[in-house]
């Protein structure tokens, strides 16, 4: 039970402290210091009660600048540049890279490597991170440096579970997604790794092979791995070869090269170098999979939430069949962090074979990559959100563009598209989605405006005046609610107004919720939008059949609407048994609660469940028992 309250009380202080920083704070001073007392007591040693982390997204300059790595085109450069001396070599990662900070040996502090002379603070984040020590048998200050990412697999299985529209489209962006999360819980259900690379304040007479050791037995997984005493042509061309095969078909984490370093100090010293990078360390890189073009701008475009997001317009190039001019940069610590700018040359790749990205600068031209000090539709002031810069004026024509735009895709209006919404948003026809609905816009007005085709909007229109509430919830446009988390609240709350009574404590509950997702949603479902599409005579549709027992034997065990089903169910996956459940006109709860009305047992139930249920008087049946009703 202790191990446990000490784990609560560090994700309750983490959390506390980061909205504290962010101007948010959720309780008094005197509460959050009785957290910490607590905490204390249990446990005076614990890292938690040490951090002196800027506030969250504060700048940390680095005491050493965090350089970049010199790169080799070859193997016979890296022989050239090697001339003879010793190395030490490890996997170049595709990741994010952090320097940490230990005293006394605790984690004191977290940044990100930014421009290389400051980065910004991540220390509460890294708390939440299993993978990085929180303590190390050390007393001196010392700076662990390495690169933070996402397995591959934890990559796959974190995107399987989002929609469409929500999936990310490499495990560096994911990771630097989740890294930024003000919750702390989405850093404890997605798994992090890491691995370092450096460590600096240990004796500067220490091997590079040394120092990797003391860094593993400190409890990191190092980057580097492999000595090599003798830099030849052929052993080097060997290992590369060796490693680029174990990147295709073994490692679970995303490599672009490997980095050779002088393992002998006194190398490493008379190298020296410059104010890019050291002298000692050279990196080369696997030979890109895309095809290569150049940069010819950015553009900036304004999402629905008001996040800006760079796109790269590119010189005209066929990739996997198909022409690409533009690729998504993703977000402003994404172009930083990569430094795309005009007259780039760079390597492009259609993930999935469909979205077009930028993995790598082949030829980086003379321009450093910017950020715009204004909104590009509305020309009002930009603020920092995470990994993005947003604009947060209501009145941004291409903020409102993208929300009518969300709408209009959800319910499914055809023949509106962004130009005709555009020249409806001009006319001052149509300004926000309940808009659509007004008696004003009339078939006359529709065709006046967008021509013949406005008599079929018009139909278009009328016809999603009627909308299931998962649909509803979905096109409202909520941040962090997609299709797949607006199905999890239609099959928990009966009607709009029952989830908008609901609290965030009680949404928290539901399986897939945190308290930031729960937050947007009592916002989201409480905001004028709903109320005045609503009033705009769109109504909510039940699009559940019910299918309740008829017969004597069927109101005998009384199955009522919902139910929750535990233990595996033979021949079936999860998924399988929710999609029967539902098709027999059920509602499937994702948690059991008051609201439930029948706990169902496939083989092997949880224990913990059926307790619940019975303290909490829900009718229990077996599987059996629930087909032989069916």
């Amino acid at each position: 039970m202790t191990k446990e309250h000490i784990h609560e009380l560090e994700q309750q202080i983490l959390l506390h402290k980061r909205r504290y920083y962010d101007g948010e704070p959720l309780i008094s001073d005197v509460e959050y210091d009785a957290l910490e007392d607590q905490l204390r007591k249990l446990d005076p040693e614990n890292p938690v009660l040490f951090i002196v982390g800027t506030p969250e997204g504060g700048k940390v300059r680095h005491d050493i600048p965090m350089l970049s790595c010199q790169k080799a085109l070859d193997v016979e450069e890296v022989v050239k540049w090697a001339q003879g001396k010793p190395l030490y070599a490890g996997y170049k990662l595709d990741g994010l890279s952090l320097s940490l900070t230990y005293i006394d040996g605790r984690l004191k502090q977290a940044a990100t490597r930014g421009n290389g002379v400051a980065g910004d603070d991540v220390t509460i984040s890294v708390m939440n991170i299993a993978k990085i020590p929180k303590m190390i048998p050390h007393s001196a200050q010392v700076n662990v440096r390495g690169e933070l990412f996402m397995p591959l697999s934890e990559f796959e299985r974190v995107n399987r579970n989002l929609e469409e529209e929500e999936k990310y489209s490499s495990p560096r962006n994911l990771a630097v997604g989740t890294l930024r999360q003000k919750e702390p819980s989405l850093l404890l259900e997605r798994q992090l790794d890491f691995r370092s690379f450096d460590v600096i304040g240990l004796d500067p007479a220490l091997t590079t092979e040394q120092s990797t050791n003391i860094l593993r037995e400190w409890g990191f997984e190092p980057a580097d791995f492999k000595a090599i005493p003798i830099p030849a042509k052929d052993n080097l061309a060997e290992f590369f070869q060796e490693i680029a095969r174990k990147r295709d078909n073994e490692l679970d984490f995303e490599i672009d090269g490997l980095v050779f370093k002088y393992d002998d100090p006194q190398d490493r010293t008379n190298a020296g170098e410059t104010e890019h990078h050291p002298k000692w360390q050279i990196a080369l890189k696997f030979e890109s999979k895309g095809e290569s073009t150049k940069v010819l701008g950015i553009t900036w475009q304004v999402g629905r939430t008001g996040a800006l997001t760079p796109v790269a317009e590119l010189d005209p190039v066929d990739v996997a069949g198909a022409t690409i001019s533009r690729a998504t940069l993703h977000n402003a610590d994404f172009l930083l962090a990569m430094d795309v700018a005009v007259g780039d040359t760079v390597s492009i790749v259609r993930s999935g074979d469909v979205i077009p990205r930028i993995i790598d600068i082949i030829e980086k031209g003379w321009e450093s990559a910017i950020l715009p000090d204004a909104c590009p539709s509305c020309n009002g002031p930009l603020k920092r959100e995470g990994v993005n810069i947003v604009c947060a004026s209501d009145s941004c024509p291409d903020r409102n563009l993208q929300t009518i735009m969300h709408w209009i895709r959800s319910v499914d209006i055809k023949g509106l598209g962004p130009e005709s919404v555009r020249k409806l948003y001009d006319d001052d026809l149509v300004r926000e989605p309940a808009d659509l609905y007004n008696a004003s816009l009339t078939e006359q007005r529709l065709v006046e405006v967008l021509g013949k085709n406005g008599l079929k909007i018009k139909e278009s229109i009328e016809s999603t005046r009627q909308i299931p509430l998962r649909v509803f919830i979905a096109a409202l446009g909520i941040p962090t609610v997609g299709s797949r988390m607006s199905k999890v609240l239609s099959r928990h709350f009966s009607s709009l107004q029952e989830l908008q009574k609901t609290t965030i404590p009680q949404l928290c509950q539901l399986e897939g919720i945190s308290n930031v997702t729960a937050q947007n949603i009592v916002e989201g479902v409480n905001s004028a939008t709903p109320k005045t599409i609503l009033e705009r005579g769109v109504s909510i549709i039940d699009e559940q059949t019910t299918a309740f027992p008829t017969t004597d034997e069927e109101r005998s065990i009384k199955i009522k609407k919902h139910v929750y089903v535990t233990g595996k169910v033979e021949g079936m996956t999860k998924e399988e048994v929710q999609s029967f459940v539902e098709s027999k006109g059920y509602k499937w709860s994702s948690s059991i609660s008051a609201k439930l009305d029948t706990l169902i047992l496939g083989e092997k139930p949880g224990s913990s469940k059926v307790e619940k249920a019975e303290k909490l008087g829900i009718k229990i049946l077996s599987w059996n028992e629930f087909m032989s009703v069916l």
